[in-house]
């Protein structure tokens, strides 16, 4: 009897713990799809200047699609963890440990292929500036590039010279200026400023990783004890 008693409240106190982390999947899955919104109507202004091939946008519908499914997902482990099937639980543990698979080759893909889009962005700038007085669409994304981040050109402003165009009013530090005298414009390229930002963030987006992936582990473990908690429970009932 106190062997029983014992199991329902491990039982209890585990089933507490798991739905607090579903809560919180739901909440990460929510976050992941307002950033998937963010950056689909805002973020893609600053960084698909080459309008056909507009990466961040691209990556704006991925980010919906993995927020939208997580969500989800956090909401049915809810039904899972206060059903308390084990097969079903099993099952979402198998689930979370396919999503941390996932979530690490993505990681891996994206340290090893940095280089690669640091160059597609570069030459994608570079296409947008060489077509900026012929192609609206690729003038206003780097007007607005060149506005919101304060910068100039690729690597600096004199890379408007090379393509023959004068350094235009978005590189002003102030709303005009005479883009002709250094010290009103923005000097820093655009390239250089974004690459440089992605830099000083790694160490964070390194531990906001390895927190999410800790996060994913945490519930695996949680689910499969609760299911190893569940038949115990019954087994005992049984006797």
């Amino acid at each position: 009897m106190p062997g029983r008693f014992q199991s329902g409240w491990t039982l209890a106190f585990m089933k507490i713990l798991l739905v607090f982390f579903d809560f919180a999947l739901w909440v990460f899955g929510c976050a992941v799809l307002a950033a998937g919104i963010w950056m689909k109507f805002e973020v893609h202004k600053f960084l698909d200047v080459n309008p056909s091939n507009p990466v961040a946008s691209h990556v704006a519908i991925f980010f919906m699609s993995v927020g939208v499914a997580i969500a989800l997902v956090g909401l049915m482990s809810c039904y899972c963890t206060l059903s308390g099937n084990p097969i079903l639980l099993y099952l979402y543990s198998a689930f979370l440990g396919v999503v941390l698979v996932i979530q690490i080759s993505i990681g891996i893909a994206a340290f090893a292929y940095q280089d690669a889009i640091k160059e597609s962005f570069k030459n994608g700038l570079k296409n947008s500036m060489k077509s900026y007085k012929n192609v609206e669409a690729n003038r206003d994304a780097v007007d607005t590039m060149q506005t919101a981040l304060k910068c100039c050109g690729v690597e600096s402003y004199e890379d408007w010279q090379d393509y023959g165009l004068p350094v235009p009013n978005s590189c002003c530090k102030a709303q005009t200026c005479n883009t002709k005298n250094p010290s009103s414009i923005n000097e820093v390229g655009c390239y250089t400023t974004v690459v440089t930002f992605i830099s000083s963030s790694g160490k964070l987006i390194g531990i906001i990783c390895l927190a999410v992936a800790g996060f994913h582990i945490l519930g695996l473990v949680l689910t499969c004890m609760l299911a190893s908690c569940i038949n115990k429970w019954k087994y005992e009932t049984i006797i």
